[in-house]
């Protein structure tokens, strides 16, 4: 059955086969040949076959869709604050400005604020 499955994956290459029906015979969930051509033409949907074929494997699935491949290149979380960028606020602009300079300056052993404490003007001073 391995032979016709390595016949099946010919166009990924026999090591990439070999891992691959290794991979799905370690989750305790052999591939058969029909399971075989299901997942090949998944593979080939996504456009690159064998870089698809190394990320179902990288990551450790027991399966593939092209899918989870294609709706990742479009994927924006639009409740993670993070994953918008906002542009700084004048104030805020300002204080990574006065916290760049410092880190770039170094600490002076002379400076009375030692240990990372960096002294801002009065009015760059705003409560959080």
């Amino acid at each position: 059955m391995n032979e016709e499955i390595l016949e099946i994956f010919a166009e990924l290459g026999a090591e990439l086969a070999r891992d691959i029906i290794a991979h799905r015979k370690g989750k305790k969930c052999p591939l058969t040949p029909r399971g075989a051509r299901s997942l090949l033409k998944q593979y080939q949907l996504t456009g690159n076959a064998i870089e698809a074929a190394e990320t179902h494997l990288n990551r450790g699935w027991q399966g593939f869709s092209a899918s989870w491949i294609t709706n990742e290149r479009k994927f924006t979380d639009t409740h993670n604050p993070m994953s918008r960028a906002k542009p700084l606020s004048p104030h805020q602009q300002r204080h990574e400005d006065a916290h760049a300079a410092f880190r770039n300056q170094g600490i002076n052993s002379n400076d009375k604020f030692a240990n990372g404490t960096l002294d801002l003007e009065r009015r760059d001073y705003r409560s959080h």
